[in-house]
């Protein structure tokens, strides 16, 4: 690893895990990575109380988490949202349409197989300026402004690092934009062909 890189910043679903959490294996690797010294970072799309329900020494395991698409932090016992959560005026927009979703701290989760148009019109007829960020099937909506990059940029900057001394490692689209904001990207192997 370039002598450059001080942390390593990872995607759980797709990147260290494919069901669930990650494996023993997956795990002894980044015990390994923290105990030489290099913080490591889980960056997910994923709600942090779904991700500890499938994970639940999540936050144990790493030097920080960036949950639901960089909107909440968590560290050791510590989580905190990094901005506000999307108006629950979409909750009612959503249900109106029959359009399933998750409410996490800050964004709301879209099922798979969801007409987008559907979930615009709904933010549009809310009057909120809001993002959608795609993580394969999914969609998530976030306050503007909010993405995987804001969010590690936050965790980094509480441990003392820099984006520009990080390596992420992701496979999705939502992780475009974490990919982009550290000095090294890399998408694994099965990622989709707009981060590869």
């Amino acid at each position: 690893m370039p002598s450059q890189i001080r942390a390593v910043a990872l995607d759980c679903d797709g990147t260290l895990a494919t069901e669930g959490g990650p494996t023993p294996a997956v795990l002894d690797a980044v015990a390994e990575t923290r105990a030489r010294g290099l913080p490591v970072v889980l960056v997910t799309g994923r709600i942090l109380s779904e991700l500890r329900a499938v994970f639940p020494d999540a936050l144990d395991r790493f030097d920080a988490v960036v949950a639901e698409n960089g909107a909440v932090i968590g560290a050791g016992r510590r989580e905190r949202a990094l901005a506000p959560p999307v108006d629950d005026a979409l909750d009612e927009a959503l249900g109106a349409r029959g359009i399933g979703f998750r409410r996490g701290a800050v964004i709301v989760a879209v099922a798979s197989g969801t007409d987008d148009r559907e979930v615009f019109d709904a933010i549009g007829d809310c009057g909120l300026d809001c993002q959608v960020a795609r993580n394969r099937g999914e969609l998530m909506v976030m306050p503007a402004g909010v993405s995987k990059a804001t969010g590690l940029t936050q965790a980094l900057a509480e441990l003392g690092i820099s984006t520009r001394n990080t390596l992420a490692v992701g496979d999705a689209e939502n992780d475009i934009a974490l990919l982009d904001a550290c000095e090294l990207g890399v998408a694994v192997g099965n990622a989709v062909p707009s981060l590869k």
